[in-house]
């Protein structure tokens, strides 16, 4: 994954004591400092301490003065003084080379980060890097127009890699043709993205509709069938928002029972279709306030007990303050953390009919990164905690071609 922090820092981070904070944690190093290199800008940093809290071993060989760092996925080498690192058993160029001081080993933040796959970025007026391991750096979208990937994949799949997605949910519909899906999904699973089918309507939880939901399923089901394995969704992603609703007004309480067998309904599905697919529910941060109807137990929770993952549509255009978007998401997350489940957080670039504050709809997406920062340094210390999304691609892109 490729990282932010600029090859070239700032002269008054030359200065100034760099922090480092790996999922929200600030490293405390006790022998030798981070420092930039002079001749190169690159940051140099101990070695274990780094790729330790990442969750990677790390052996050091005297004889040989060279570190191995293993993750779960990767195996990576630097020796003293070479520019040249080896990972997999691929010759990587570094920046700078790794080298000993006061008998520690100091190699390049890039090396260790993007070897583990870990995401980096620069928090200027901190001189702070922040750093985030990669199974809480996820970042996903929505396309709602599947059509999308027929006329404009290329675009979509650049779009991708320079945002560093890990998730496309993609709306799963008869158009275009299954050649087009297995094409674009096959090409996304090559750059480490997976796709995961998106569908939903508020009105599925009428009982006369749940005939569309077990269509539906059936149709990913037999498409998966029918796919070689890069090809296929790997999850049901669903997005189903009953409150917007008129009945949700009248009564709050019928309309969260028909959710509730909506959902019993999916699950029940799913289960039969596929064990091996993932399934998320896309669900608003307030729906922790609701009960499950006849007791004090939060919606939110129980929805959690059936999800795999949700995503909370914390719509709100600022990360900090009681009504910020790290405070909206706060209470599923930790219900999400009790019960050992995945949340990702989600904000919005389309024009709301509830108020400015929703969307970041007319800011600019330099504005947007920058608050997503906050949002990830407060919230990844949580085991709960892992990643955020954009809502949605379309939107996404005019935001950024609005600030060109």
């Amino acid at each position: 994954m490729l990282t932010s922090v600029p090859l070239f820092l700032p002269v008054d981070s030359l200065v100034t004591e760099l922090g480092v904070e790996v999922n929200g944690e600030k490293i405390v190093f006790t022998d030798v400092q981070p420092y930039v290199d002079e001749q190169t800008g690159s940051t140099m940093v101990p070695v274990r301490e780094i790729a330790e809290k990442l969750g990677a071993e790390v052996e050091w060989d005297r004889s040989l003065e060279q570190v191995t760092f293993r993750s779960q996925h990767t195996t990576s080498i630097l020796t003293i003084g070479e520019k040249q690192a080896w990972v997999d058993g691929k010759q990587v160029e570094l920046n700078a080379p790794a080298v000993l001081k006061n008998a520690r080993t100091m190699v390049p933040l890039r090396a260790v980060s993007e070897s583990l796959g870990a995401d980096v970025d620069w928090v200027g007026e901190r001189n702070l890097v922040l750093i985030t391991s990669a199974d809480k750096a996820q970042r996903s979208t929505w396309i709602w127009d599947s059509k999308l990937i027929e006329t404009d994949g290329d675009s979509i799949l650049q779009f991708a890699v320079n945002q560093k997605l890990t998730s496309i949910y993609l709306r799963y519909e008869t158009y275009p043709g299954q050649d087009v899906y297995r094409k674009f999904i096959r090409r996304a699973s090559g750059l480490g993205i997976k796709v995961e089918a998106l569908a939903g309507k508020s009105d599925w939880i009428y009982d006369y509709n749940h005939i569309y939901i077990r269509q539906w399923i059936a149709a990913i089901t037999q498409y998966n069938a029918s796919a070689d394995a890069l090809e296929r969704f790997q999850g049901f992603h669903f997005d189903i928002e009953p409150y917007t609703l008129d009945m949700w007004k009248i009564n709050q309480t019928w309309v969260l029972e028909r959710w509730m067998d909506t959902i019993r309904f999916i699950e029940s599905e799913v289960r039969k279709a596929d064990r091996s697919m993932t399934m998320a529910f896309d669900i608003p941060f307030w729906i922790n306030s609701c009960t499950v109807p006849g007791s004090n137990y939060s919606f939110s929770a129980w929805l959690l007990e059936k999800a795999d993952s949700v995503v909370i549509m914390a719509y709100r255009n600022q990360a900090l303050g009681n009504n910020g978007i790290i405070a909206s998401a706060k209470s599923i997350i930790l219900e999400a953390a009790t019960l050992k489940k995945q949340a990702i957080v989600a904000v919005d670039t389309l024009p709301s009919k509830e108020a400015d504050y929703t969307t970041f709809y007319k800011s600019k997406s330099s504005l947007m990164e920058s608050e997503l920062k906050q949002v990830k340094e407060s919230l990844s210390p949580y085991p709960s905690y892992i990643g955020i999304a954009v809502h949605d691609y379309v939107r996404w892109i005019e935001l950024l071609n609005a600030n060109r």
